[in-house]
């Protein structure tokens, strides 16, 4: 096999892996959101529940399933969707770093890197500590990059990521045509899971204004956030009023700081469980502040993992849903776009300074992140549960 055809089996064999990986999450781990999915997808189907505020994964798990509500169809079907958007994922990061070498550094053996850092950010997981110690959990009380359980942020994720990317590159120089392409992406995000979105409203205008002012680019960047804003409000209106035709019991949403943490963390653990989530992100962002402090992609990827953070923190639902965490999964997100761009920024700096001391150890805090998430993996099947 040359090399060509082996650079031509990379995707094909990453789709496999995913969609193998999910089918045995679906059937082992039981506590796994996949199965209830896949149930929301057949009950819209038969009219049992009615249509979500977030209906765009369900609808195209039935249209994948052929419309036919069958249990099997529905699971081949939601885990098929799932490794597409995670094989997708990979393709976009793989790529980004890719274009990250420098052109003159660019080789055969640059291509193979970018491959194995677009994989391992399919697996880079919090470090648990101390909630593995204090609670037995690698996932609930941390703040992770990277979920296995939740197909509707596994298919998120993509669209997301295209989202902040673009929303990004509105910064550097302002585009009509990519206003059009962001006002898309909001319609899939509000769509899929509107958590992204919530971070993205309040960041990405602050931003614009801090760019353009009250100039002529800050009015026509601001109209895709504005429609955003309305679907978001639209998206509320449909889930709530849904969720109260069902329960006996009003959900709403809440001011209530830390109550979702402490459903099942103590509230002690909050700031070491930050610490060793991001150890890696912290760890360059204290080594290389002073070449950070003007770059703009570091405050635009850092600001919205604190607003993540805040959303979060501040916000609950009360009723039937007070205990879905809901208002997590932007963090999920978030948080693997800090590690995204921290190790694009350590790989530029190991291609202009080498591997020194300081390289060096970044690059082993980033394996360490990698290696819990392989653990973790394993760990899925070892203890049927994602906890």
């Amino acid at each position: 096999m040359n090399k060509i055809s082996i650079k031509r089996s990379v995707i094909p064999v990453i789709f496999l892996l995913f969609f193998v990986s999910y089918l045995l999450i679906y059937t082992f781990v039981h506590n796994s959101d996949l199965g209830q999915h896949a149930g929301f997808a057949q009950q819209m189907l038969s009219g049992e529940m009615p249509v979500p505020g977030n209906f765009l994964f369900y609808w195209l798990v039935n249209l994948f399933s052929f419309f036919s509500g069958k249990a099997f169809l529905t699971k081949i079907s939601l885990c098929f969707l799932i490794a597409i958007a995670s094989t997708f994922r990979f393709f976009l990061s793989q790529k980004i770093v890719l274009k990250s070498f420098n052109n003159t550094f660019r080789s055969e053996h640059t291509y193979w890197v970018s491959v194995l850092i677009g994989l391992s950010l399919m697996f880079v997981f919090a470090i648990p500590l101390p909630g593995y110690f204090v609670n037995g959990f690698f996932y609930i009380g941390n703040f992770v990059p990277n979920v296995w359980h939740n197909s509707t942020t596994i298919f998120l994720f993509p669209f997301a990521i295209i989202l902040f990317y673009l929303s990004y590159m509105q910064l550097i120089t302002l585009s009509l045509r990519r206003n059009i392409w962001i006002s898309i992406l909001i319609i899939l995000n509000v769509f899929i899971k509107p958590s992204y979105l919530f971070v993205f409203v309040c960041v990405y205008p602050f931003f614009l204004l801090y760019k353009y002012k009250l100039n002529k680019e800050f009015w026509l960047g601001i109209g895709p956030v504005l429609f955003g804003i309305f679907l978001v409000v639209l998206e509320y209106c449909m889930i709530f009023q849904n969720a109260n035709l069902h329960n006996k019991e009003m959900s709403a949403v809440i001011f209530k700081p830390f109550v979702s943490y402490t459903y099942y963390s103590h509230l002690w653990q909050l700031p070491l469980s930050l610490i060793f989530s991001l150890l890696f992100p912290i760890s360059y962002v204290i080594m290389r502040f002073p070449k950070l402090k003007r770059d703009l992609l570091f405050w635009f990827t850092f600001l919205s993992f604190i607003v993540a953070l805040l959303i979060y923190f501040l916000i609950a639902e009360s009723g039937p849903r007070a205990t879905h965490g809901n208002f997590y999964w932007q963090i999920v997100i978030c948080t693997w776009l800090c590690f995204f761009i921290t190790v694009i920024a350590l790989l530029k700096d190991i291609e202009s300074m080498g591997l020194t001391m300081k390289n060096r150890f970044l690059l082993s805090l980033y394996s360490v992140h990698v290696l819990i998430g392989v653990v973790y993996f394993a760990r899925l099947f070892i203890v049927k549960s994602y906890s």
